[in-house]
């Protein structure tokens, strides 16, 4: 039977780099199938060495080196024609295709929760050969430019993070088959933040936005605000919960033992300076937040955005192991989930007031 795929390529593999805390990547488990016809493979020797030169004079030699460095993959292989079960129709491959697609991005998506790399070679396509052969490739354009947070600029996928991603996958893509759509809204916000390279600005505010989609609500002032999302935050992952867990920085950071509630204070300020047009104060920019070996100095401002990408990906990777997806559906779910812990705005500034909690003041 004809065959197509979908491929996802996996552009850094974690191999004992020096200084680096990744550990080794074992080749001997793959293939690996992450959800049923789905595997992450070495596609290397399936790839013939001449299948991109027609590229070069459209996209450039800088471009296609990273089309030809496709080794480690996330691979689907599905037919061009198929029954569905449920009706008894047949599905065309443009349908299945679409599918398929959709099927390899869900789980690249998940993947970036346990692991974001850096990525240029995208989204790929093509026939398989009777040989196993992949063939005739189309794909997205890779991306020349990538611009990293700096505590993820050399992370590379670990066999544990394949092992992981075999426990959150199905979730995550049930997550979407069942419409909840909270927790949707906070992948998409996120992905769509982890893509904008160029501007730190955009990115730091597409990933506060994934914040609100997962913790407040805009049908009730009792659900929004930045207080009611810091608490919510704060009660789901714990206050003490560590910024930079294991493998998060490598052996030439020093650990600033960041925490959940050491944080949520300034992701908040800076959100704010962003959202209501204001002039960026010069602290992010000029204060210390943590310190590198290699690289010096790394200022609020990163240290910040790494802590929100840290925060975003806990909350959303916690609520699957945790069970917790159907309380995050819709608003509705949502409020009358959090209603029920007392996670409110009158109760929570009533318990602030009652405690002698001053109002956070943001730095100037």
């Amino acid at each position: 039977m004809d065959q197509s795929f979908s491929l996802f390529p996996l552009e850094r593999i974690s191999r004992n780099w020096p200084g680096l805390v990744d550990g080794n990547f074992d080749d001997s488990k793959l293939p690996l199938e992450i959800v049923k016809g789905v595997y992450v493979e070495n596609v290397a020797t399936l790839i013939p060495k001449d299948e991109f030169d027609y590229c070069e004079s459209h996209l450039g030699s800088e471009t296609v080196q990273y089309l030809r460095k496709v080794s480690y993959a996330i691979i689907h292989r599905f037919p061009t024609l198929e029954a569905d079960p449920a009706t008894g129709k047949y599905k065309l491959e443009t349908e299945l295709a679409e599918e398929s697609r959709m099927l390899v991005q869900q789980i690249v998506a998940c993947l970036r929760l346990i692991r974001p790399t850096t990525q240029h070679a995208q989204f790929m396509g093509g026939r398989v050969e009777n040989n196993g052969t992949l063939r005739h490739f189309h794909f997205d354009n890779p991306f020349t430019y990538v611009n990293s947070i700096p505590n993820q600029k050399f992370f590379g996928i670990r066999t544990s993070d394949l092992d992981d991603l075999r426990f959150y996958a199905p979730l995550f893509i049930n997550a979407f088959q069942r419409s909840h759509w909270k927790f949707i809204m906070a992948v998409d916000m996120y992905q769509s933040g982890f893509f904008q390279h160029a501007y730190w600005k955009l990115r730091f505010f597409m990933w506060t936005a994934a914040l609100e989609a997962l913790f407040t609500s805009h049908t009730s002032d009792q659900h929004r605000g930045s207080l009611v999302a810091k608490e919510r935050i704060k009660w789901l992952l714990g206050p003490a919960t560590l910024i930079y867990p294991a493998g998060e920085l490598s052996e030439f950071d020093t650990d600033p033992k960041h925490i959940v509630e050491e944080v949520i204070d300034e992701i908040y300020c800076l959100r704010n300076h962003l959202a209501h047009g204001d002039k960026v104060p010069d602290y992010y920019f000029q204060t210390p937040g943590r310190f590198s070996d290699h690289a010096g100095p790394i200022y609020k401002g990163d240290t910040l955005a790494e802590a929100i990408s840290s925060i975003i990906r806990q909350s959303l990777l916690k609520i699957l192991k945790d069970g917790l997806l159907p309380h995050f559906a819709d608003d509705a779910t949502a409020s009358a989930f959090f209603s029920a812990l007392g996670l409110t705005k009158t109760l929570l500034q009533n318990a602030r007031k009652a405690a002698g909690i001053a109002s956070f003041v943001c730095p100037s």
